[in-house]
């Protein structure tokens, strides 16, 4: 926290009593001076900023962006202002406003290395990996040692599909911070992707080690454990996450792929019966699909707007990388209207579940959304959306099909390899057509068959995600 520029107003005593019970994290005796040296000073920049600044740490987000207005309005030419708003703007997911204010305190400041941090953050979400790439590069240039830097670096690096490099970036973050437990946990995810199991697990437990209630790396912990057959050290971790409410789709998936393969049926707290609760609905009877659906998907895919993600699951096609709904752009919120309007009239028929996912249903959520295009003999492989609460496709081009099941979306409580017998992994084909949406619980295993076209087989695929 900068001093301030002027000191017209409240006395130099007053500032620095002020900065000293901020420095020392004394968040209510700063909250209270602050806000009286805002109302006996409105035009006095700095109690703005530390007011903004504390209300922040005390969670309470709203309260700390009208504070941060007010001090970015008394001082525009401070780029620790506008760096400051940008924090709340990023955690309230308004990520254009929060990029433009990044931006012009970067115009002020160009060497204001936590902005390029989280302006690459912001561009890795929103899909544009390359240029996040360039930012986060940016920061290391000026700070070698920015753990941070390093570690989101090695995100963007796994989702462009460079995962030697990504490891190596995750590494250095850990070198230079070695109690950093969610670098830890990003080298546990890349270590996943390049297959190297046993690696990935140390990697997670090394991360829940530092922080145990790190219920992300827990989950890819379980999967890892699942996938290496170790059914005594799978069923505690998998116990644990439930006996602590962990609700969601990778506890939900490996209850049901558990069942399979060990003959273990336990409680599902996700859901039970997931297969009860696929939907698949016609479009193109109540929307104007062309116009809002197929216009705008192939505006996007022909565009350069977005870079294209790494996706080992994707044979002979390719998928859009960060966040459709994240995009500044005015026909994706009408698509993105009409999704929750198809979600709310799910959640309507299934209002008597007594499933988690329904039960539990996410107070608030945010949409992922991305787009995926296969070639002729593209496929999907078997998998789920792990950060997924209820999934969804909608398909913008189903191409003709030369068998009575080329490219259809097929759901199953887990993968064939689970079982001896594949016939017990009950599941269900799905015959989508262009104008077709299918609604999921994000727990199911699902995959497409292979089709033969001319055409490009394209699919807005999404998540409800818990916000």
């Amino acid at each position: 926290m900068g001093t301030p520029q002027e000191s017209s107003s409240p006395s130099q005593h007053q500032v620095d009593r002020l900065l000293e019970h901020y420095q020392t994290c004394r968040l209510e005796e700063t909250e209270t001076l602050a806000t009286l040296m805002s109302q006996e000073f409105p035009n006095h920049q700095f109690a703005w900023k530390v007011l903004g600044a504390v209300l922040q740490q005390s969670g309470r987000t709203t309260e700390s962006l009208i504070a941060k207005q007010r001090s970015v309005a008394l001082a525009p030419q401070d780029a620790e202002a506008h760096y400051n708003i940008s924090v709340t703007l990023q955690e309230l997911g308004r990520l254009g406003e929060a990029e433009s204010s990044l931006r012009q305190a970067l115009s002020l400041q160009p060497d204001l290395i936590e902005a390029h941090n989280n302006l690459a953050t912001i561009l890795n979400d929103t899909g544009r990996l390359y240029e996040a790439e360039t930012s986060y590069r940016k920061a290391l240039i000026m700070e070698p040692h920015f753990a941070d830097a390093h570690s989101n670096l090695g995100n963007t690096l796994k989702e462009l599909g460079r995962l030697d490099e990504a490891e190596a970036s995750c590494r250095r973050a850990i070198a230079l911070k070695i109690d950093f437990a969610d670098a830890h946990y990003n080298l546990g995810n890349t270590l996943y992707e390049l297959g190297k199991l046993d690696e990935a697990e140390a990697s997670c437990r090394q991360a829940i080690a530092l922080k145990p209630d790190f219920f992300l790396a827990r989950q890819r912990l379980l999967q890892c454990l699942f996938l290496q057959d170790k059914k005594s050290s799978f069923f505690e971790q998998l116990n644990f996450l439930i006996s602590e409410g962990q609700t969601n789709a990778v506890t939900g998936s490996l209850a049901c792929r558990a069942a399979l393969k060990y003959g273990v049926e336990i409680v599902n707290p996700f859901c039970m019966h997931p297969l009860e609760y696929v939907s698949h609905i016609d479009l193109t009877s109540e929307y104007d699909f062309e116009r809002v659906f197929v216009s705008q998907a192939m505006s996007l895919l022909t565009g350069n707007m977005l870079a294209e993600r790494s996706q080992n699951l994707l044979i002979s096609g390719k998928q859009t990388s960060g966040n459709l709904f994240e995009l500044q752009n005015e026909a994706l919120k009408e698509v993105e209207a009409i999704i929750r309007k198809e979600i709310d009239k799910y959640r309507l028929e299934l209002k008597d579940s007594t499933e988690g996912f329904m039960t539990q249903w996410p107070s608030e959520y945010t949409l992922k959304g991305w787009l995926i295009s296969m070639k002729s003999g593209g496929r999907l492989k078997p998998h789920i959306h792990n950060g997924g609460w209820l999934s969804g496709s909608i398909y913008i081009n189903v191409p003709p099909k030369s068998a009575a099941n080329s490219g259809n979306l097929n759901v199953s409580l887990g993968e064939d390899k689970d079982v001896t017998d594949i016939h017990l992994n009950t599941g269900e084909t799905i015959n989508v057509k262009t104008g077709s949406l299918v609604l999921f619980p994000s727990s199911l295993t699902h995959h497409t068959t292979p089709f033969q076209s001319e055409q490009e087989r394209i699919v807005l695929a999404f998540d409800v995600k818990v916000k």
